[in-house]
């Protein structure tokens, strides 16, 4: 696997959904406003429940199961889940209420970020990467440089390489998942592969609104 030497260490041993959240702190210290990047984050949250054993695709159903935590994200998704048990996971992906605050607790509380309050309850709080190697421009390539070339990339890697290109966090450019990589993705293949849809698909939707009307469209599922 090809990947950037600092950047890459630095993602060792976190969980998707921190990883997608750390790029999505631009160089100002807030977190993007893109909804793709909820959207990422909160898929990043469901691969963790699938690598961790939890969300477990059957036949004709996806089954959650009890297990260890699987971070703020995770979590914040299973309870989502308890309230409306009926309720798509690509609905949940689409326009969950878990996501970025949550995310963004997690790498305060790990010590990953420093948090800066804002005096003026419009403006966001702003964050800053506690080592330069957890910087956006560090990871950014780190991430982009995930191949299915040669060995195959963890699927935890290859999941947030798949989900991050798709929501724009790379470059600030959307691109198509690659099959390659979602194959790499392992047991997470089928969630990855269903968040990246309902972010593409998203994403689609709403930029054409700007040329067309909502009674045009229709809804997106």
């Amino acid at each position: 696997m090809s990947e950037g030497t600092d950047g890459g260490a630095a993602l060792d041993g976190m969980r998707v959904a921190a990883r997608l959240a750390l790029l999505c702190l631009q160089g100002d210290g807030r977190l993007t406003p893109s909804r793709a990047a909820g959207q990422a984050v909160r898929a990043g949250g469901l691969v963790d429940l699938v690598l961790a054993g939890r969300l477990v695709e059957e036949a004709d159903a996806v089954d959650l199961l009890p297990g260890p935590g699987a971070g703020p994200v995770a979590e914040g998704l299973v309870a989502e889940v308890d309230a409306d048990p009926g309720r798509p996971l690509a609905d949940l992906v689409e326009r969950g209420r878990t996501g970025l605050a949550e995310a963004a607790g997690e790498l305060v509380g790990s010590g990953l970020w420093g948090a800066r309050a804002s005096l003026l309850p419009w403006r966001p709080d702003r964050y800053r990467p506690a080592d330069p190697s957890l910087a956006r421009t560090a990871l950014a390539p780190a991430v982009a440089a995930v191949s299915p070339e040669g060995a195959a990339p963890d699927p935890d890697r290859a999941a947030t390489a798949v989900l991050a290109t798709v929501a724009g966090l790379v470059d600030g450019r959307y691109a198509e998942a690659d099959e390659r990589l979602l194959a790499a993705c392992g047991p997470a293949e089928w969630v990855t592969r269903m968040a990246a849809e309902v972010i593409t698909t998203s994403r689609r939707w709403h930029d054409s609104l700007g040329r067309t009307t909502v009674a045009d469209l229709g809804t997106p599922w």
